[in-house]
């Protein structure tokens, strides 16, 4: 029987990248593991399965059509104000860790290389949208996550995975400046992108002392 390691507050962490980088496949893979070493840990995605997140899921498989670059933001808004309201803040308040596939750096990536304003972008999600603890960023070329998108799905590849859409989304997710972003390859195996992302959250869970002490 594992036992449970209580923490003093919750931790939020996030996995960013372009399509193919890998960030699903670490998201899941360290949520089983804090899992297995007793942890209490939530993991969600965005876009959600919400309303507002099956909308954008329909336009991430069937193409925009009509709906405008501002339009498509304001779904993204709501969708993500309901993750937080009930799901992110409540898993912080009950001192989860709590493991995200995809947040608002995803919105400010894509969504500005739609040509919207990447601090106006911001601005919106701060409102509302509480910062990360960590923020994994996957890095990888379009060409590479391109050709994985195809090899593990076997179909043709849609809008937000194009190569010259993607290009344009990596460079704004180069130009991210935050004190809690670690970069990580993604061109390196699977198994030592797993035992990075699990040393440095080790490693900030014990420098700041939030794993609570038993006696």
């Amino acid at each position: 029987m594992v036992l449970l390691k209580s923490l003093k507050r919750g931790v939020l962490i996030v996995f960013e990248g372009i399509d193919g980088s890998g960030k699903s496949t670490q998201a899941k893979l360290l949520f089983k593991r804090l899992e297995k070493a007793g942890f209490d840990a939530l993991f969600s995605r965005e876009p959600t399965d919400g309303e507002w997140g099956q909308k954008l899921r329909g336009l991430i498989r069937n193409g925009r059509d009509k709906i405008s670059p501002e339009e498509e933001l304001e779904w993204f808004l709501r969708d993500r104000q309901e993750h937080v309201e009930k799901v992110i803040c409540p898993g912080l308040k009950k001192k989860k860790i709590v493991i995200l596939d995809r947040y608002y750096f995803s919105t400010i990536a894509y969504q500005g290389a739609l040509g919207l304003d990447l601090s106006e972008i911001e601005r919106r999600n701060a409102e509302f949208a509480p910062p990360p603890d960590i923020l994994f960023l996957i890095e990888i070329s379009p060409h590479l996550g391109i050709r994985r998108i195809k090899e593990t799905r076997g179909q043709g590849v849609d809008f937000f995975e194009r190569e010259s859409y993607l290009l344009k989304v990596k460079e704004i997710f180069n130009s991210l400046d935050k004190p809690f972003l670690y970069r990580l390859q993604g061109d390196e195996t699977v198994q030592r992108l797993e035992r990075q992302t699990q040393e440095i959250l080790c490693r900030y869970l014990h420098e700041r002392d939030l794993i609570e002490k038993r006696e």
